[in-house]
Parts: structure tokens; sequence; C-alpha cells
């Protein structure tokens, strides 16, 4: 039996909404009973595996995002987005594990997963 894939498109940024937050915690629990996980981050959804952040008063959303990767989970930045917003300017802008690609690869994901949520504005 194939393992059931759970596609999250995240839209918006860290620590102005909960999204990302949301976002881990499915994906977390997917983890956990056995799903295959996928997320392909969006607008400003590609803010959320930048390297080197440091929030005061919330979670890391890099840190938590980087244990998603750890534990099996694929995460792609619109390559479009992630220019737009400066990210692919340095050499090594988001965590390791993060792949820079296009909307053709989340047309593909899509049609692979089992359950397609998306979160954001």
């Amino acid at each position: 039996m194939d393992k059931k894939i759970l596609t999250l498109v995240i839209t918006e940024g860290p620590y102005r909404h909960q999204y990302a937050d949301i976002a881990y915690e499915m994906a977390e629990s997917a983890l956990r009973k056995g799903y295959g996980v996928k997320i392909f981050l969006y607008m400003d959804g590609t803010h959320i595996p930048k390297r080197n952040q440091a929030p005061q008063s919330f979670p890391n959303t890099a840190e938590r995002f980087r244990t998603l990767l750890k534990d099996g989970a694929e995460i792609i930045s619109c390559i479009r987005c992630s220019t737009a917003r400066g990210h692919t300017c340095s050499e090594d802008p988001y965590i390791r594990g993060v792949q820079i690609k296009s909307m053709y690869e989340l047309a593909e994901w899509i049609k692979k997963s089992h359950k397609v949520i998306t979160l954001g504005c």
C-alpha cells in the first residue's frame, strides 16, 4: 500500500499569522501517523525557512521546519516568490534541505497527494 501524502501550501509568513504554526502542527501529526508530507511555500510563506531568525517572543519557525525536514518532510520554496523577496540573492538563504523550485513542482505534488490544504489569506 502506498503511503498517503499530505501537501500543505503556505502563503503567509511567520510571526504575523499563525499559519506557519498550524502547518507545523499538522505536518508533525501527519508524519507521526505515517503520512508523507510535502510543504510548498508561496508568496510570503517563503520567509518561513529563512536562516538566522531570532524571534524573541515566538518559537523559531525555521528551526521548527528544520525538524520536519529531519523527520522526512519535503519543503519547496517558490523560486519566483523567493526571488521577489530577495531570498535568492544570498548563497544560502534557507535552512538546509529546503529546495527552491517552480510552481510546476507543486502541480506534480498535487497530482500525487491524497489531501492538499492551503493555509493563508
